[in-house]
This record gives structure tokens, sequence and C-alpha cells, in this order.
């Protein structure tokens, strides 16, 4: 075998294998990331389920949900107040009062218009699977601490 042959075929190897590595290392990197998600998503109670999601989305973490798609705009949010779970077996249905920051002096367009505030109760059903419970999430505009969501524009989201 002459000495380029060697050489092309050495240099082909080393590339392959460092493609190899690379695709493992992002696979094993996705593999962490969707166990800590999971970790987090289900929990031992309804209520924790319930806390946590909501934790979840206050912060803005639906905004950064690859799998929801794009929001063009949220839900301000000031406060809010979860009212008794109400279980059914492994299903429990949850109300939460919202409460709108008020909107009318506000130069954000990302902001859903509440130009007085106001507030609104919002279902939430969590359901037990596979002995863990997790919030039902839908496909409704988020909502969003407006002390968080101006933590990120300031960082640039």
């Amino acid at each position: 075998m002459d000495f380029r042959v060697s050489c092309r075929i050495f240099l082909l190897k080393n590339f392959i294998v460092e493609k190899y590595n690379a695709v493992m290392k992002n696979l094993i990197i996705l593999a962490a990331l969707c166990a800590a998600f999971t970790a987090q998503a289900a929990e031992a109670t309804p209520q924790a389920a319930l806390d946590q999601f909501l934790k979840f989305e206050l912060d803005g973490g639906r905004l950064h949900n690859d799998t929801e798609g794009y929001y063009e705009q949220v839900h301000l949010v000031d406060g809010w107040k979860t009212d008794a779970l109400n279980c059914d077996g492994a299903r429990c249905k949850a109300t939460v009062t919202f409460t709108y920051t008020p909107t009318a002096k506000l130069d954000m367009e990302q902001a859903v218009p509440h130009p007085t505030g106001g507030t609104a109760q919002v279902e939430y059903v969590v359901q037990q699977k596979g002995g863990q419970w997790q919030v039902e999430a839908g496909k409704d505009t988020p909502h969003v601490s407006r002390v968080a969501l101006e933590k990120m524009l300031k960082e640039g989201l």
C-alpha cells in the first residue's frame, strides 16, 4: 500500500471518529436535558405538579420551549392564586386566578393588552401518568410574570 493511500485512510478514519464522537456527545446532552425536563415535569402529588408548572410558566419557561412553537404575545402577570384541587381518581382540576399587569402605560407589544389590569381564571388539568403527576399544558397564550419578562428583555431573551 503506498504512503498516500495510507494517509488518506488514516485521515478518513480520524474524520469518522471525530464525527461519531461529536454526534454521541450531542446525543448524551440531549438525553440529559430530556431526563432533567421529565424529572421537573413529573411530581409526586398533584399540587406539587401544579406548583412546579406554574413556576416554569411564570418564569417564561414556555417561551423557550421549542415543542410549543413561537408566541408573539404573553399575558403579563403581577400575581396569582391557586384554588384547591378537585380530584377524581387520576385526574385533578384546579383554577388559578391571575392578576394581570395594567398595560395602558407600557410600551411593550409582547404583552396581551390589559389596559387596566384585571383578573382572569384559568383551569388546569393535572393527570397521573406512570405514578407521577403532570400538568396538561395547552396551546394557550403563556402567562409570564412581569418581573421575569423584564429580566429576559434586559438579558436579550
